[in-house]
């Protein structure tokens, strides 16, 4: 059994199970509200309970409105771990399928005789229910795997850099239901050694993936020739094996790729500018919105700083150093003054450390509240910054990063941000780069305003709870 049908299996699996809950909880909930008497000084309710009977008409249709709810919030696929992003989505579901459920009755039921109190439990039991029937998902897929079910068994055709990178993936991955086989050589002779289990030739692809019971196959581009390649997809026809290509352009090919129709030829678009035409409008009119408002609000707390800036230490109160910003575009940015007013004079363009002693007693208040950015609302409000996204580094530093990072220019093609998903993952400062990057990547490919409102919470959440910061000067 392959790890698709597993999962085909235990989606099934779940969703059974999800009606079973969904359908249990409703009359968990009547026993709580009418027959515990746990919730009688809470809850008040005049003549006699409605009948149980009353719950079980109801079952069909909240049943089917959670299903098509749960459904449209894409929790009906079988995910590595139980993440709090999944409960939260279950949650926003069970309230939108509450809403849903109450309009049914008074619209299709046209009743009056349900209780709110039992419909608003057993969405909250439905919640919990539903988190652990896919926790118990998860771990009755990850033992099975243990002992050899559902696992996807993965060859690869041809060998170079960009194979021993998938490799080291799927090794690394070896726990989530993927087992690598081995290599099948082509015409070529490998650039380098293969440090790995070598299954025969290209030639023998189709005894190879009925002997080692193949189910995926990725062919390696330009290890492997355009000939070579067609030979495999043909010689494989109508076995039950995935095949995919791994293009000599991996290395380009790290966002997001579309294919798109050119003249009535068919091309592979490489890469997408982001956040232009109405996605970018909503995001500016998102910036200009939020950081107008927060300089109104935090203008008296701005005030208070300042001047405690000027009598703690001798110097400016807002500290202006250069940064580059979308399409290189050099810009000053803005922050509270936290260090003396040397403090550059004589390292330069530098990250603080932990304990920097150029720091004053109150910029140590300030970097571990964060309070220091906040003069960088005016960078948003001015169009330098938005309020999410990368963040901008010092210029000093570019030519270095762009010439021993990959990609680090294509972080240049949004805004800079005040804070970022890599900010919120804990990458903040003197962190690994290349990690930072491919969060920043990642943000930039997938941005979404619901994907902002995360990252802006997060943030909250983290300054209210602040780690021990090693950020830039």
């Amino acid at each position: 059994m392959s790890n698709k049908t597993l999962d085909q299996l235990l989606i099934v699996f779940t969703l059974l199970l999800d009606i079973c809950f969904i359908s249990t909880s409703v009359f968990v909930a009547y026993w709580l509200r009418f027959e515990s008497g746990w919730l009688d000084g809470i809850a008040v309710h005049k003549g006699a309970p409605p009948p149980i009977d009353y719950y079980f008409q109801l079952v069909p249709l909240m049943g089917l409105i959670w299903i098509l709810v749960l459904r449209g919030f894409g929790l009906y696929r079988v995910e590595e771990h139980l993440t709090f992003e999944t409960v939260v989505s279950i949650s926003k579901a069970g309230l939108i399928a509450l809403i849903a459920t109450l309009s049914a009755i008074f619209f299709v039921y046209h009743s009056h005789q349900y209780s709110r109190w039992v419909m608003i439990l057993s969405c909250g039991i439905s919640v919990l229910f539903l988190a652990l029937n896919r926790l118990a998902v998860h771990r009755f897929k990850a033992a099975i795997q243990q002992v050899g079910v559902g696992i996807n068994r993965i060859a690869v055709v041809g060998f170079n850099k960009t194979t021993q990178k998938l490799i080291q993936g799927l090794e690394e991955r070896a726990g989530n239901g993927y087992r690598f086989v081995g290599v099948l050589l082509g015409e070529r002779p490998p650039s380098q050694p293969i440090p790995h289990r070598v299954l025969g030739e290209f030639t023998e692809v189709r005894g190879l993936v009925q002997k080692y019971r193949i189910d995926e196959l990725f062919i390696t581009s330009p290890a492997i020739s355009h000939a070579e390649i067609l030979q495999v997809v043909d010689v494989c026809e109508g076995l039950s094996v995935r095949m995919h290509l791994l293009p000599d352009l991996y290395e380009v090919m790290i966002g997001r790729t579309r294919v798109s129709d050119f003249d009535g030829i068919p091309v592979v678009r490489l890469k997408e500018l982001p956040l232009q035409g109405w996605r970018g409008m909503i995001k500016r009119g998102m910036d200009i919105l939020l950081s107008s408002t927060a300089l109104i609000v935090c203008s008296p707390l701005m005030l208070v700083i300042a001047g405690a800036v000027k009598l703690s230490s001798p110097g400016t109160i807002i500290f202006r150093q250069e940064r580059v910003g979308r399409d290189g575009q050099p810009f000053y940015i803005y922050k509270f003054r936290s260090m003396r007013q040397d403090a550059e004079a004589d390292v330069g363009h530098v990250w603080a450390a932990k304990d920097d002693p150029r720091q004053t007693q109150l910029g140590r208040f300030l970097r571990r509240w964060c309070l220091d950015e906040l003069p960088q609302f005016f960078n948003v409000l001015k169009g330098d910054m938005s309020l999410v996204g990368p963040r901008p580094e010092m210029s000093g530093l570019i030519d270095d990063f762009s010439k021993t990072i990959p990609h680090y220019l294509d972080r240049h093609r949004v805004r800079c941000g005040l804070t970022g998903w890599a900010q919120v993952n804990g990458l903040r400062g003197n962190t690994s780069l290349e990690e930072r990057i491919r969060y920043d990547l990642y943000y930039i490919e997938n941005w979404s305003i619901a994907f902002d409102i995360k990252i802006l919470l997060k943030t909250l959440w983290s300054i209210t709870r602040p780690p021990k910061r090693d950020t830039e000067a």
